[in-house]
């Protein structure tokens, strides 16, 4: 490259990216995904556009390697664990997703006189769905514990996985007749390749990355992963596969060791600038006169592939036994054509599956799915709500409760929406203290296998009103809500406080902006999971710096007496007054129970000269139930006494091993 050639390359490099951090902060301000403002980015300023950058073939030489970098940490972020853990549901709602996707674009192209192979080519294209953003916006919406996001997550799992046999695939495709035996050959070396570097990957690369570790040289870690993932993909490109592939091998690799996270971290930040580049480049091949010429076609082609994707999700979601609102929810999330796309359309383009036609007509769709996704998604709850209320979906999804006479005798009972970490956790300590509860679940695998064990648990949307009245709410004394999904929350909320006005609703909400909400809804209660942890963090901070115990509780009361507005400069300087902690202030509390056998029991705390002896002062007394404080010399200790001592961290251990010395004549036994 010339020098004049270098500088040009600079300046349009310079240009590109300076465009992209105004047009991608403009699209955050209105809450669209990066992603789509890079698609944006390229196109403004590509030859189609304002032409700030005319030679595409140099942005796309570094595009090319963002390609490769990012199916490295897809390789990274691959687990068998994870997939194992999400297998059914993939097979559930993923497999299908894609089989009818497939099956849908290769009939239908089929249908307009296009050749079979690249009507397959067409319906891979359109099977996929964008990671980046359909994850984003779960991301951005805190819904990605919520049913719908799970599903979401599993089903682009399974798509990420079969990019590879997709980038196989399509030199198979691409294969006139009489060739075909000629290529199955060479499909066969490259499948003996992965197969090799799989193995040898498994036993070279982990000893060979200990060594480096050993170096505590973060530079030379670096080249090594490097050459790991370029000589990766060197190696599978001498078989005539790709290089991207080599480079998923490549992450694979790595992920299996223990340095996959260290390595994720490392990439990262190449990945998202380098591959940055890749959908820049892609606007850039979108010819904005096309796109005009052709405004119809297009528009009536994106709103089919869009119904046609979510209902690819949405069916088989429904079938699998969740409700409504979740499986239109996910299938929606899943309508667009993913990024990968973009990835396998330009190896179309090359060995001549699709014309330049066609590649543009499938950029203009593709761009515009991206963009209407998080358009559709932000009014479609509201949608969905006027849905679910038409008589033909009510007596559709009406709601047929199990058999259970036991759910009849319910009274004063505990419901709980929810069964997760918080959800099981309570259903545990209500059975224990034998507390009636019941728990509502949404996810049916859960409810099948918590109900093999006796578990006192339905599948039902608690947002629904026949279902809230199977578990008898008018009857209830407290409902828990304690569920990922904002919305089901609100409206579960809502209908309850109607059903019974005299129900005390707890409700878990991750963020504490939905709480002023919740509360104006009827909640009584509302856990924070935002808030209660700035709470703890702040807590344990103070205890480092000795403030009084009681003084950290009065400080937590009057925040959350205050209504949340202690974060906004309103009660913190009344709480803390003038007191000031002693940075030299070692002393600790610790406490202990008087066991059966012990000689303290019966003798007064001045006989024990526990003070003289170890330290330590006993500052308390709690028996059944009541604190003396302060205690005196002459109180005689009784069994079952809980003292309350005060000393170095250093003299509890000699003042616990003196009061459990037993009595003479009396044995070491439980009590």
């Amino acid at each position: 490259m010339h020098r004049e050639d270098e500088a040009v390359f600079l300046k349009d490099l310079l240009l590109v990216f300076l465009c992209a951090g105004v047009v991608v902060y403009l699209f955050h301000r209105l809450k669209i995904p990066t992603v789509v403002g890079l698609l944006a980015t390229g196109i403004v300023v590509g030859p189609y556009g304002l032409q700030v950058v005319d030679d595409v073939h140099r942005v796309e030489l570094l595009a090319e390697i963002g390609v490769v970098v990012l199916l490295f940490t897809v390789g990274l972020e691959f687990s068998l664990s994870r997939v194992v853990k999400m297998a059914t549901m993939m097979l559930q709602v993923g497999f299908p997703q894609v089989g009818f996707s497939l099956l849908a674009g290769t009939l239908a192209c089929m249908a307009t006189g296009i050749a079979w192979n690249s009507s397959v080519f067409a319906g891979m294209l359109m099977a996929m769905s964008s990671t980046a953003i359909v994850i984003k916006l779960l991301a951005d919406r805190g819904e990605l514990g919520t049913p719908h996001g799970r599903i979401s997550v599993a089903v682009l799992l399974f798509q990420d996985l079969l990019v590879v046999v997709c980038v196989l695939v399509v030199p198979l495709l691409a294969a006139e007749s009489g060739q075909h035996h000629s290529f199955l050959w060479d499909v066969s070396q490259g499948l003996a390749m992965v197969l090799a570097i799989i193995i040898v990957g498994r036993f070279a690369v982990p000893p060979l990355l200990y060594q480096i570790v050993q170096t505590r040289n973060r530079e030379l870690f670096l080249i090594c992963i490097f050459v790991i993932c370029i000589g990766t993909a060197a190696l599978t490109n001498m078989v005539e596969l790709s290089l991207p592939l080599g480079a998923f091998l490549a992450g694979l690799i790595i992920a299996e060791s223990e340095y996959g996270h260290q390595t994720l971290a490392e990439v990262m930040p190449f990945r998202d600038t380098l591959s940055s580049l890749f959908f820049i480049s892609v606007g850039m091949l979108l010819d904005i006169n096309y796109l005009m010429t052709h405004g119809w076609s297009i528009s009536l082609l994106l709103i089919a592939i869009l119904l046609l994707k979510a209902l690819t999700a949405t069916v088989p979601s429904l079938l699998a036994g969740y409700s409504f609102r979740t499986a239109v929810l996910a299938g929606v999330s899943l309508a667009q054509i993913g990024e990968f796309s973009f990835v396998l359309a330009k190896s179309g383009l090359e060995v001549k599956l699709m014309t330049a036609d066609e590649y543009q007509l499938f950029l203009a769709v593709s761009v515009l799915s991206m963009v209407a996704t998080p358009l559709v998604l932000a009014g479609l709850p509201r949608l969905i709500d006027v849905i679910e209320q038409s008589p033909l979906v009510k007596s559709w999804q009406k709601y047929t409760p199990p058999e259970d006479d036991s759910i009849d005798e319910l009274h004063g009972h505990v419901v709980i929406a929810g069964y997760g970490f918080n959800g099981r956790n309570l259903a545990t300590v209500l059975k224990e203290l034998k507390i009636p509860y019941v728990v509502l679940e949404m996810n049916p695998q859960t409810v099948r296998r918590e109900r093999a064990q006796g578990q006192s648990i339905y599948y039902g949307d608690s947002g629904r009103e026949s279902v809230l009245e199977h578990v008898h709410i008018e009857k209830a004394k407290a409902l828990v809500v304690a569920i990922n999904d904002p919305i089901s929350a609100r409206r579960t909320v809502q209908l309850a406080r109607q059903m019974n006005p005299d129900l005390h609703i707890v409700v878990r909400t991750r963020y504490f902006t939905e709480s002023f909400d919740l509360k104006r809804l009827g909640a009584n209660s509302i856990i924070s999971e935002e808030f209660e942890t700035s709470l703890e963090i702040f807590a344990h901070v103070l205890r480092e710096y000795h403030i009084p115990g009681n003084m950290i509780n009065r400080l937590v009361a009057n925040i959350r007496s205050d209504h949340y507005q202690a974060f906004r400069g309103q009660a913190l300087g009344r709480t803390l007054l003038s007191f000031t902690p002693d940075g030299n202030l070692d002393a600790q509390f610790e406490s202990c129970q008087l066991a059966p056998h012990s000689h303290a029991i019966g003798k007064t705390l001045g006989q024990l000269r526990l003070r003289n002896l170890t330290g330590v002062t006993i500052v308390a007394v709690k028996r059944k139930g009541q604190v003396v404080t302060n205690p005196a010399a002459d109180l005689k200790l009784e069994l079952g006494d809980v003292l309350v001592l005060l000393g170095q961290p250093e003299q509890f251990e000699t003042a616990i091993e003196l009061l459990e010395l037993p009595a003479e004549g009396k044995e070491d036994r439980p009590a």
